[in-house]
């Protein structure tokens, strides 16, 4: 058992989410960061998909049995009240009675927690589930620099934009100004359209690159609606998408074409 003593900022248990729903109207929900999620459920020895704790700081978690923990995605201020030190990328048993708490992020804005065993419940308790009988890591993972391009298809909209909109999306330099589980707010050189009358609804995806009328783009992330109005000029690749969930406020993201 885990007692959650404070959630923090947008901390919740997060899977890999559910992909191929969105003919339901659902979209894939899960781990922003999938890859980080993965990584860190591979170093306890959980299946790359299984349940983890996504904090963007302020998660404060004790332990009434002891488990082993691996802390990936952002670079984060993590203190350990008795118990060992858990560095990023390390899987680390921490003795019953001890508390883990995930500060101020560093780098990166969403940072993972996995439990051997993972973790599911309801409220403020976490209940850990079987060992998986399966060896985990004996070393620690390395921890690649962030990615602040990000590789982008042309979306199904393009054509309703100037041919200097595109040239502006691949070379200019777009600052984040908003960050949520639905997507990323952008400032930059607007992204100027040819066509200004309603786009009715239509089907979205996760990295999907909308245009609303101010022309400064939002990136679509796991919990976007799978319905939307508002042109969608280019697509992330789906391997960089979780770094555009990985961009802090105030940070630069740029964009290049993919190949």
């Amino acid at each position: 058992m885990i007692t959650v003593e404070s959630w923090g900022i947008a901390g919740s248990v997060l899977g890999g989410g559910h992909a191929g729903r969105a003919w339901l109207g659902q979209s894939r929900g899960g781990a922003l960061d999938r890859a980080a999620l993965a990584l860190a459920n591979r170093l306890v020895g959980n299946a790359e998909d299984g349940a983890g704790v996504e904090t963007s700081g302020g998660l404060v978690l004790a332990l009434h049995q002891a488990a082993m923990v691996a802390i990936t995605g952002a670079l984060a201020d993590v203190v350990v009240s008795g118990g060992p030190a858990v560095g990023w990328g390390s899987p680390v048993v921490l003795p019953a009675g001890s508390r883990l708490r995930i500060g101020r992020l560093l780098d990166g804005a969403r940072c993972y927690v996995a439990v051997r065993g993972g973790v599911h419940g309801a409220g403020d308790e976490l209940i850990v589930g079987p060992d998986p009988a399966v060896p985990a890591a004996t070393e620690g993972a390395p921890r690649r620099p962030l990615q602040t391009t990000l590789r982008v298809w042309p979306g199904p909209r393009r054509d309703w934009f100037t041919a200097s909109a595109w040239s502006t999306l691949l070379s200019t330099p777009f600052t984040v100004t908003a960050t949520s589980r639905v997507g990323v707010r952008l400032a930059g050189a607007p992204l100027v359209p040819l066509r200004h009358q309603q786009l009715p609804s239509e089907g979205l995806l996760e990295g999907a690159v909308q245009v609303p009328p101010d022309g400064h783009p939002i990136l679509m992330l796991a919990d976007h609606p799978t319905t939307g109005g508002y042109p969608v000029i280019a697509v992330i690749d789906d391997a960089d998408v979780g770094h555009a969930a990985q961009a802090p406020l105030g940070s630069t993201l740029r964009f290049a074409a993919a190949r």
